[in-house]
């Protein structure tokens, strides 16, 4: 709707019980932080991640943007790369990524993205595992699509994150903002969802199930390839046909994704 429509007009809310630590913060409201980002474009078609103050309701200010079509189809593979940033190693705290994206349409929503934590100063190439990866199910006019994923296991490093948009063709646009990584501690609480959310057995060999974690519509179970091999409409799934292997498991409520990495044995 919004395509045809485009040119007629064109935070994530925390509180803790222990202490909270902001290790990075992105808005895009700098010029400074904007410039700040490595942008790139990996297919080579001219396109890449923008930055827009456009009026939407579900972002304020500025926000980056990637497009799968504007006027023609694009098949995006565009990059954008965090500054460095050294991660705190405090055994006691959990590191927490949030972010938020839309789409920008309540009808072509289905941009393709994945996010990557890597070594400082290394090069992006493609093959790495991603910490988390998606197709979107809705748009999210209204309010942006909030998403935690969890990379404690990187506590202690110099990392930088990637956000890739690729996999997609003849749609609209991604769009991302509010980027933080948060220490917390282990009771920390966010949109009333325990961001720690427990989840066991793990490694697993039949059933996984999912505690501390309100309003759960969906478990979707993806392969390190980013392929999904599972999804379910409950707070448990059934992976005794998985190969055995590492998977990420994306647990969605109704107001935020929750990633954890789980193992098949």
């Amino acid at each position: 709707m919004i395509r045809k429509l485009l040119f007629a007009s064109l935070l994530i809310s925390s509180f803790a019980v222990s202490a909270q630590t902001v290790v990075f913060n992105e808005d895009f409201e700098t010029e400074t932080g904007r410039n700040s980002w490595i942008n790139t474009d990996r297919d080579g078609d001219e396109q890449k991640w923008e930055f827009d103050n456009s009026t939407v309701d579900s972002f304020t200010g500025y926000y980056a943007t990637s497009w799968s079509w504007y006027f023609e189809a694009f098949t995006p593979d565009n990059t954008l790369t965090s500054p460095v940033i050294t991660l705190p190693n405090n055994s006691d705290k959990h590191l927490n990524l949030k972010f938020d994206v839309g789409a920008f349409d309540d009808e072509v929503f289905q941009e393709h993205y994945a996010v990557y934590v890597i070594a400082a100063n290394s090069t992006f190439t493609g093959t790495e595992n991603p910490v988390f990866e998606e197709t979107l199910d809705a748009g999210y006019m209204d309010e942006a699509k909030h998403v935690n994923v969890d990379i404690t296991n990187f506590a202690g490093q110099n990392i930088q994150i990637v956000f890739r948009h690729y996999d997609c063709t003849d749609l609209l646009v991604l769009m991302l903002d509010n980027i933080q990584i948060v220490e917390e501690g282990k009771l920390a609480v966010s949109d009333a969802n325990k961001i720690n959310a427990q989840v066991y057995p793990n490694p697993t060999s039949d059933f996984i199930k999912i505690k501390g974690v309100e309003n759960i519509l969906k478990i979707r179970i993806f392969d390190m390839n980013g392929k999904m091999v599972l999804e379910s409409q409950s707070s448990e799934a059934d992976v005794r046909k998985l190969p055995v292997g590492q998977y990420i498991l994306n647990v969605h409520t109704d107001s935020q994704i929750i990633s954890k990495k789980i193992i098949k044995k």
